[in-house]
């Protein structure tokens, strides 16, 4: 790791008393304010109206003509329900939009009531079908309600709306950018009196609020095309909301990670827990009793919901809430100072560093100044020491706290620090044989992994049934390629192995090939020798770039191969192997990716050695031709060959 895994960037703080504020009083507030006007029976237009379609949008199968979607609440003394109205047009503009866009599915889980449901089809001439009442079914054994529109032709327009009624949506996300453009959209909710109504619009859309309503608009948004390596959902048009009684900035959000899920801090049993543990010895160094700790909480108790705090380590269960609790009360109890860091899963959302958003802020951390470490109550798959892999070079809040029970909460915006490019390896080992026939191959292939990839395995290892182990093995170890396993073991494969880098989670398997990897030419056999490292992302269809190329963490790959040379053949063309591809930093021009390859005849064995590797997690759009060139020479490896000639 490096040394300061917290680069601060900017200052914002504040402070404030943080007094004992419960989560269910939101709900006692609520139910005392005064009622609102129930949502009117929501109607269509009898002859609907929608704005044109821009030249440029249609080359598109469909494009959303219109996309409305309204929440509104009723709150009060004797009433708690509210009302959805979703409301879509969609015009086809081609034989693919038909089957692509003429089924509707809604979701009916958790849903109280079906206010109303309705479609049509609108025909180019003008006539309008209402779809009956009767044609609007459940699929059996689904939480969905489906209805198709029959008849469908290229210039139609389909449209539908429903109306939910519900309890309360008090937060959420809405998504409406789409794989087809939209000509209109708009979110709307009111206003709960005494409550206050958080929303942000996020690419594109648009506030237009009033006294009563938060509302959001879009006009003419562009289709979004999903790209590989891109934040592609952080991307999207949305609206951001929340509901919260009092006002909300990043200290309300540390107030609230500071709740005790049960009101009890459970102190003697945290102390039974630290003397059993001896974490206050302190004659142990503080990594080693984290580390402890780290272990012991997440092989031992499982994340369900369990009501009582005092009794996680009776009953082995415990709710995200109370795992973020414990780990904070043994800190106390052991006057270990830390830091609580929020910060968003970056492929999801963007920090908002004006804005508190409390659902997008998902990566809760502890920092340790003393060891420059984190602990992940969340992510039971990641061991104390580094940050969660989704917020890598991502910004976070950082608080801290000062005065007499720590009342006084500051806050400063920091970037997550990213580990070293060594960190996380993949390492693998294909000693390949063919057959005397030159019919079969078969493989013995060793992958080590350490970092991220090594952690989720471990996790994955603690839940995976037997008979699901050889597929895990098949998509992990050989990805694409139709193998028949013969024998496999499976090393290092325990929790605590993820502290210790020396011994990587291990997969060892020998395998026999059952797609053809070899072409009868002639004399000659074309072996596909390129297929054992499996399968590379192909990026030669993806020309032009909209967006960052941004990765989970930096990493590297190691090959190293061994073709077995059949009596009486030799090796041809090895020359095809030979690959030299480098992405360089345009400020320093330091070598920040890398494919390069090393194939040689040693005797009676072709051996190949290849080094790959991404030192970086963002890359401008800018460069990604560059990116480009190097992810398609890892992908023209793949598709390599070499002749054996008798």
């Amino acid at each position: 790791m490096k040394s300061n895994i917290l680069n601060r960037h900017q200052k914002n703080s504040f402070c404030l008393n943080t007094k004992s504020f419960l989560l269910f009083f939101l709900f006692a507030h609520l139910f005392a304010f005064s009622q609102i006007e129930e949502v009117k029976n929501y109607e269509w237009e009898a002859v609907p109206k929608f704005n044109e379609i821009p030249k440029e949008f249609e080359s598109y199968p469909a494009v959303v003509l219109k996309d409305y979607r309204f929440y509104e609440n009723r709150i009060g003394s004797y009433t708690y329900k509210g009302f959805v109205v979703k409301h879509c047009a969609i015009k086809i503009l081609t034989n693919e939009g038909v089957n692509n866009f003429n089924k509707v599915s809604i979701d009916k889980k958790y849903v109280r009531d079906y206010r109303d449901i309705r479609a049509r089809v609108i025909k180019e001439n003008g006539t309008i079908e209402e779809l009956p009442k009767e044609r609007i079914i459940e699929k059996e054994n689904s939480d969905e309600r489906q209805f198709v529109f029959e008849g469908v032709e290229k210039g139609d327009i389909i449209e539908y709306f429903y109306v939910i009624k519900d309890f309360p949506v008090l937060s959420g996300v809405e998504y409406f950018q789409r794989t087809i453009p939209v000509i209109e959209g708009k979110f709307q909710i009111n206003e709960i009196p005494n409550t206050l109504t958080y929303a942000y619009g996020y690419n594109g859309m648009t506030e237009a609020s009033t006294q009563k309503y938060k509302i959001f608009v879009v006009k003419n948004l562009a289709a979004y095309q999903f790209e590989t390596n891109a934040t592609n959902y952080a991307n999207l048009a949305k609206v951001h909301y929340f509901t919260r009684v009092f006002s909300y900035g990043f200290q309300d959000f540390f107030r609230d990670l500071n709740y005790y899920a049960d009101g009890t801090n459970a102190k003697t049993m945290v102390k039974e827990f630290i003397t059993d543990l001896k974490l206050d010895d302190i004659t142990i160094p503080l990594d080693e009793r984290l580390k402890k700790m780290d272990i012991y909480l997440k092989t031992n108790l499982e994340l369900d919901y369990q009501p009582s705090y005092k009794k996680v380590f009776e009953d082995k269960k415990i709710t995200p809430k109370m795992v973020l609790n414990l780990y904070k009360d043994v800190l106390d109890y052991l006057n270990i100072k830390y830091n609580l860091i929020a910060s968003t899963d970056k492929f999801e959302d963007r920090f908002d560093e004006i804005h508190v958003v409390p659902q997008t802020l998902s990566e809760i951390m502890i920092y340790i100044p003393e060891t420059n470490k984190r602990l992940t109550p969340f992510n039971y798959w990641i061991p104390y020491g580094p940050a969660s892999n989704v917020c890598i070079n991502n910004t976070g809040v950082m608080f801290r706290t000062e005065g007499k029970n720590n009342k006084n909460v500051y806050y400063d915006f920091v970037t997550i620090d990213s580990p070293t490019v060594d960190e996380n390896l993949v390492k693998t080992n294909s000693n390949i044989t063919i057959d005397e026939n030159m019919e079969m191959v078969n493989v013995n292939k060793k992958m080590e992994t350490t970092g991220y990839r090594s952690y989720y395995s471990r996790y994955y290892m603690k839940y995976v049934t037997e008979d699901k182990l050889k597929d895990y093995i098949k998509e992990n170890v050989f990805q694409d390629i139709n193998v028949d396993i013969k024998n496999y073991t499976i090393s290092n494969k325990e929790y605590e192995f993820n502290y210790d880098n020396t011994k990587p989670f291990t997969f060892d398997a020998q395998v026999q090939i059952k797609e053809s990897w070899i072409e009868n030419a002639g004399k000659n056999y074309i072996f596909s020798i390129g297929k054992v490292i499996g399968k590379q992302t192909d990026l030669y269809q993806e020309k032009e770039r909209k967006y960052a190329v941004d990765l989970y963490y930096p990493k590297k790959y190691i090959h190293t191969i061994t073709l077995n040379i059949p009596n009486g053949y030799t090796i041809k063309n090895i020359d095809n192997l030979i690959f030299n591809k480098q992405l360089k930093d345009d400020e320093n021009k330091e070598i920040i990716g890398s494919f390069t390859t090393i194939a040689k005849i040693e005797g009676n064995t072709l051996k190949i050695s290849i080094e790959e590797f991404y030192n970086f997690t963002h890359l401008e759009k800018e460069r990604y031709n560059e990116y480009r060139d190097l992810i398609n020479t890892a992908f023209d490896f793949y598709k390599s060959s070499v002749v054996i000639s008798k």
